[in-house]
């Protein structure tokens, strides 16, 4: 955890101050806090922090032009690999942006690598979701590794921003660390 704006400082409405969390809880606004818009800070005491790269099952997004849109990968034995498009529908989009912490309103899947080609193992392939899935790993799929793809078939989404409470990292140097929006 970092703070004193160590990721610079952000404007608008600071919505929490004086968050204390166990570290257990799922989401920040479960940690104790004096309530939403509730502070006495200012900017230059924005919080940040460092998140854990590459952990089982965990996806992320890659190379899009905004934070909540890129080419889908998801992390197996401590490496990032892609996901084959074979399958992919609005359905594992939403399974994803879910994931994520994004609203699955208005979900798009996208395939032929629209958001450029991966490198690297490709982990999934013919992943079926019904949509209410809450990780990509309990939809179906043919098995970690287990593929018949190339790069250019790799899955991307685009996600909606904003559900009350979700959180998000800004100005970091990479998408696992930053200022903590929320």
């Amino acid at each position: 955890a970092f703070s004193d704006a160590y990721f610079g400082e952000g404007t608008g409405s600071i919505w929490l101050d004086d968050v204390s969390c166990y570290g257990t809880e799922s989401t920040l606004l479960s940690c104790s806090h004096n309530g939403l818009g509730v502070h006495n800070c200012e900017h230059y005491e924005d919080a940040g922090v460092y998140c854990e790269v590459c952990i089982q099952g965990n996806v992320r997004l890659v190379d899009g032009s905004v934070s909540n849109e890129g080419r889908v990968e998801i992390c197996n034995s401590g490496t990032w690999g892609t996901v084959c498009d074979d399958g992919w529908s609005a359905n594992d989009a939403q399974v994803v942006c879910r994931q994520l912490g994004y609203s699955t309103t208005n979900s798009v899947a996208f395939s032929d690598a629209y958001f450029g080609e991966g490198t690297g193992s490709i982990w999934l392939d013919e992943v079926f979701c019904f949509g209410t899935e809450s990780t990509l790993l309990s939809c179906s799929h043919d098995g970690l590794g287990i593929h018949d793809c190339e790069h250019y078939e790799d899955a991307g989404v685009y996600c909606e921003v904003c559900i009350q409470g979700n959180v998000r990292l800004v100005d970091g140097s990479v998408s696992n660390e930053g200022r903590v929006e929320i």
